[in-house]
């Protein structure tokens, strides 16, 4: 690079830095302005906006006073009576609403319960939520300020506690509208307001149509100020969080301004000042590098002449104008060094172009070859280049060989025969590699296919999982209906499918069943034996007069076909709601845990025996206990108590024991979670070995609506019992003899808190028994109770709760000798015909259970394979389920009709709904099954199996309805 080059470009860059400097303070001081500016915006805004609500919510202090002092309605709260409360606080509300200050006033108990709500309904979600309600209760002070309650609107609210003689009572909710504070804080900052949400929907706004502008761009957990384009409009966007009374962001307010104006004087006054600096600094670079030229031109000449000279060009002169100057001096030099040169490059310039040939030729070839090699033949030939380089190198005298010829032909000899050795080194190399890649390359196609077979094993054993959780209960609470008790359970596998199973169902009215089990082993042998043990435990226990005859009966099923000798632990439980006494056996099982309201735990030891499916024909003794009201009973197995930390050491049941002691006055589900919670602390890094699976049940109180109930004698009817002629089995294929109508019901009035629409006939409430096989399908038989007479003749009613059929059973008939037994009527939920069953059922998950069933029985009443009903009940799950979940948007009751049809071998059903349009054959994504479980989407398994086990799908929107329409053929096949 020339001299004169070097000074440009120093200078050049010293005043590009100068400028750059300058240009960079001038934004930084820019930036800090307006981070000044925007702090003090935001600081001002939140100083108003908070005033404005502050005035707002003194503005309901008053009223609040009132309502505090009012000793009727304290007294109405302090009774919970909410017809009293209604009638004191619709005065109130009416005064407050006509004075234009608040729009909403609500009463709620100490418990968080709506006692009075002046937009109408007690249902309607309250302004304040359980935990702000305790707060208020146990601190004995208001929460002000803006609160945004269930519907997402943003209300300036006053929640104040309702005392009487010194302790809390309930809490009053006074809430204003906040149009007014909007338009007020609008008016003062010139500036366009919006309440946002946490998710940044809006809630309230001066004109909706700048709010499309930042609809979903805007981050609420922050206060900020900003500008934002849109197209050749800037906004001047200012956000600041809004806080409840218990400081939890609940969204935001967001301020928009127009600030176009300012914006493009701001870029104009920018583009001037950037081209003003940018036009110097060319001009004064251009003239610098004028002059600088100019200087130099005579010192350019001077080295034009030594650049000759250096490649031997004798001709080129210099003319010197002035012998003194340094290029006259440095020109004389010049010549007298070319004189003395000249002579000795003739001499050595033949000699020197030879051997840089000879040089040349022999370094190309051995680098062609070296690229060609491995790393370790690489450096092997680049060494010998340098030895024959040094060689080269090395003069005749150095050599003691004064022929140059020679020492040339030497060269060459030993350049050639060093890429000779070289070559066939490399080719038996390759054939030594070429053998080895060979056998590298059918060792890795055998790995190729063995991991082909297991990720299709590892496929087949996710979808396992997905059955197996699927099939355990999963909705909690269980029976909503039945305040008597608390239930809940959960199961954790140590491998893609577990070992364990638990399970409880209502036996009748007044008893509930519940059971764990544990199956020898892991894995897919261990799933499908306590899936039989769990569906043979669930079907023979309404029939079994104790559960010791239950677990008789099972290992007797189990043992009878067990070529592989596997078996479980069970321990199963019946609990007698009227009085809490629980009758129990123990199959080998871990004893389960019992806590008192004292706080004290009790093991249950007393009873156990041998594991199911040991040996046929064994007895199991039946024990009880007492359950008192408050009490919690834990079921477990021993991947609690067994589980290992990273020393091996057990959890073990007295730490499960100290445990559970800590956990009086806990649900159920938080007993569950928090003693899972303690195993995986106590474990820690440790892999899980065993399957993790507990049952809580609370027992809360008695049954107290306690009615004429006749316990029907349970006997099982299986090979190896007795039978008993007092339960009759009817066959669902006769056709029932006819049934004379029953006598019209006599009305009872409605009481004072329902509609007189609600009002219905006395009814008499008796549970049917549930007679089952050994397999499925399950006969439903039922006992009839004896008639007595009575005054007035009034029709009998059998309910059972969950499902909810109904069947209407016959008069009493007058004294006679040993009356027929009663067939049952059909439903009003079902319709019946020999090839048409027709179903309705509520928008309610818990009917699942009940459609199952009534598709057994049409299954088997028509012989058609049992695949048909298991493919069916999981498609109907599937589809059904998505309906209840998805298709409604308010809690109102639905109907879905269902409609089974069988013609010419084809069994087609139809779901009709009147949920939202969804088409779940289109709209559902498509499951990608080649990845991973934990990588794959959620979403579309369900519907790409229904589409697997259907043979064909239809969806249509009819009359505003959801109609999908299934068809299977009934021939035996494999699904």
């Amino acid at each position: 690079m020339l001299l004169r080059t070097r000074v440009t470009l120093i200078v050049t860059v010293s005043f590009s830095l100068l400028v750059a400097g300058l240009t960079f303070a001038a934004i930084k001081s820019e930036e800090l302005a307006d981070e000044r500016y925007a702090q003090a915006t935001l600081n001002g805004q939140d100083i108003f906006w908070r005033k404005l609500v502050e005035n707002t919510v003194q503005r309901l202090e008053t009223d609040a006073r009132a309502v505090a002092t009012d000793e009727s309605l304290v007294q109405a709260v302090e009774k919970r009576d909410p017809t009293q409360i209604l009638a004191l606080a619709v005065p109130i509300a009416d005064g407050m609403r006509a004075r234009g200050q608040v729009s909403r006033f609500e009463v709620m108990n100490r418990d968080g319960e709506l006692l009075y709500n002046s937009r109408g309904s007690l249902l309607e979600p309250p302004t304040v939520d359980a935990g702000t309600v305790r707060t208020i209760v146990d601190s004995n002070k208001s929460v002000r300020g803006v609160l945004q309650d269930a519907s997402r609107t943003f209300t300036a609210t006053l929640a104040f506690p309702i005392e009487h003689k010194g302790e809390v009572i309930g809490v009053a909710v006074l809430a204003a509208d906040m149009q007014p504070p909007l338009a007020e804080f609008k008016i003062s900052t010139g500036s366009e307001i919006f309440l946002v949400d946490r998710i940044g929907q809006l809630s309230l706004g001066t004109d909706d149509s700048i709010w499309k502008i930042f609809e979903g761009k805007i981050s609420v957990r922050k206060s900020r100020l900003e500008t934002w384009q849109q197209g050749e409009i800037f906004y001047s966007v200012a956000v600041l969080p809004v806080y409840d009374g218990a400081s939890r962001v609940i969204g935001a307010l967001v301020t928009a301004r127009d600030v176009t104006a300012t914006q493009t004087r701001q870029r104009q006054i920018r583009q001037i000042a950037i081209g003003s600096v940018g036009g110097f600094l060319v001009v004064l670079l251009a003239l610098f590098t004028v002059y600088l030229r100019r200087s130099f031109h005579p010192l350019d000449e001077a080295i034009a002449v030594l650049n000759a000279l250096s490649r031997g060009d004798t001709s080129v002169t210099l003319e010197v104008k002035n012998d003194q100057d340094e290029i006259g001096r440095i020109a004389g030099t010049v010549g007298v060094f070319r004189d003395n040169v000249v002579k000795l490059e003739l001499m050595q310039q033949r000699r020197e172009r030879q051997r840089r040939r000879q040089e040349l030729y022999i370094r190309l070839q051995m680098l062609k070859m070296s690229e060609m090699l491995e790393e370790e033949a690489r450096a092997a030939v680049l060494a010998d280049l340098k030895q024959i380089e040094a060689m080269a190198e090395r003069g005749p005298e150095e050599s003691g060989d004064t022929d140059s010829g020679k020492g040339e032909l030497e060269v060459l000899g030993v350049a050639f025969q060093t890429m000779s050795d070289r070559i066939r080194e490399q080719h038996l190399s390759l054939q030594e590699l070429i053998t080895q890649r060979t056998r590298e390359a059918e060792v890795l196609r055998e790995a190729l296919r063995t991991r082909e077979q297991l990720d299709a094993l590892r496929q087949e054993l996710d979808f396992a999982r997905e059955l197996q959780l699927s099939s355990l209960p999963q909705v909690f609470p269980p029976f909503p209906d039945r305040d008597e008790f608390r239930i809940h359970a959960g199961m954790v596998p140590a491998k893609e499918v577990g070992g364990d199973f638990y399970d409880f169902f209502l036996i009748d009215r007044y008893h509930l069943g519940f059971v764990i089990g544990d199956a020898s082993g892991k894995g897919v042998p261990a799933a499908m034996f306590i899936s039989i043990a769990r569906s043979l435990i669930k079907a023979v226990a309404p029939l079994s007069s104790s559960p010791g005859e239950c677990l008789a009966f099972v290992n007797t099923m189990l043992s009878a076909d067990n070529p592989h000798t596997l078996f479980a632990t069970c321990f199963y439980a019946v609990l007698d709601t009227r009085d809490g006494q629980v009758a129990y056996c123990n199959a080998g099982h871990p004893p389960s845990l019992i806590l008192r309201t004292s706080g004290e735990v009790d093991a249950i030891r007393d009873v156990s025996g041998v594991a199911l499916g040991v040996m046929e024909g064994l007895d199991y003794e039946t024990g009880t206990f007492q359950l008192n009201p408050g009490d919690t009973i834990l079921l477990y197995t021993d991947g609690v108590t067994e589980a290992q930390d990273v020393v091996s050491a057990l959890y073990d049941e007295p730490r499960l024991i100290e445990k559970l002691g800590t956990l009086g006055g806990y649900a159920p589900q938080d007993i569950i979670a928090e003693v899972h919670r303690a195993v995986e602390a106590f474990v820690g890094e440790a892999p899980q070995f065993d399957d993790i699976t507990m049952l809580s049940l609370s027992f809360d109180r008695v049954s107290t609506d306690l009615e004429a109930f006749d316990e029907p004698d349970r006997r099982l009817m299986l090979t190896g019992f007795k039978a008993t002629p007092s339960v009759e089995v009817m066959n669902m294929d006769a056709a029932p003899p006819p049934v004379a109508p029953p006598p019209a019901p006599t009305p009872a009035p409605p009481p004072a808190s329902q509609p007189a629409a609600a009002a219905a006939p006395a009814v008499k409430v008796i549970r049917p028994t549930i007679v089952a096989k050994p397999k499925p399908p399950v006969t439903v038989a039922i006992k009839k109770p004896e008639p007595a007479p009575q005054p007035a003749a009034k029709p009998a009613i059998r309910i059972i709760n969950k499902p909810k059929i109904v069947a209407a059973a016959p008069p009493p008939p007058a004294p006679a000798p040993a009356p027929a037994p009663a067939p049952v009527a059909a439903t009003p939920l079902q319709h019946h015909d020999h090839n048409v069953l027709k179903v309705a059922i509520s928008n309610d998950l818990a009917e699942l259970e009940r459609l199952a069933g009534l598709v057994d029985s049409f299954v088997e009443r028509h012989g058609m394979p049992e695949r048909i009903a298991f493919n069916l009940n999981l498609c109907l799950d599937e589809l059904i389920t998505n309906i209840i979940s998805y298709g409604y948007s308010d809690d109102q009751h639905h109907d879905i009709h269902v409609r089974f049809v069988l013609v010419n071998g084809t069994l087609m059903t139809e779901i009709i709904d009147d949920g939202a349009e969804y088409n779940p054959f289109t709209e559902a994504p498509e499951p990608d099954l080649a990845l991973e479980v934990d990588d794959r989407p959620i979403g579309g398994l369900g519907v790409f199996l229904v589409k697997e086990f259907m043979d064909k799908t239809e969806y249509r929107r009819e009359d505003g309805r959801n109609v999908v329409t299934l068809w299977k053929g009934t021939a035996e096949q494999e699904s």
